[in-house]
């Protein structure tokens, strides 16, 4: 499912800066600044958006600038823009031109990631 699919019910607006722990049940988008550790199922940095965090959802979604440890169970996708610096763990990374990552990546069997 395309993130222009989905209804986001949870957001963290521009103009926004959140630090510490968040839990989104709810698909999330974020589009201000986030510092801390995201958990949830569906989340998306929008373009513009600076995250810095360790991040364990299902899938993610990123346009924006993020740092940090990511754990996407289901699915990992870099927008064009995107500007990614971590470790990655993903069964699917998807990596679309002009999106930038530098980092390490282990992409595990989907069996495992679910299993996790």
């Amino acid at each position: 499912m395309a993130s222009d699919e989905i209804s986001f019910d949870s957001r963290i607006g521009k103009g926004t800066k959140v630090s510490g722990k968040v839990n989104f049940r709810a698909p999330a988008k974020i589009e201000g600044e986030l510092d801390g550790e995201v958990t949830g199922d569906v989340l998306l940095i929008a373009q513009g958006a600076t995250v810095s965090a360790r991040i364990n959802c299902n899938r993610l979604t990123v346009a924006g600038q993020l740092n940090g440890e990511i754990r996407a169970n289901e699915r990992l996708e870099l927008l064009p823009g995107a500007n990614v610096r971590g470790s990655v763990t993903t069964p699917r990374l998807v990596l679309n031109e002009g999106a930038w990552f530098e980092g390490d990546c282990k992409m595990p069997q989907e069996r495992l990631a679910a299993q996790a």
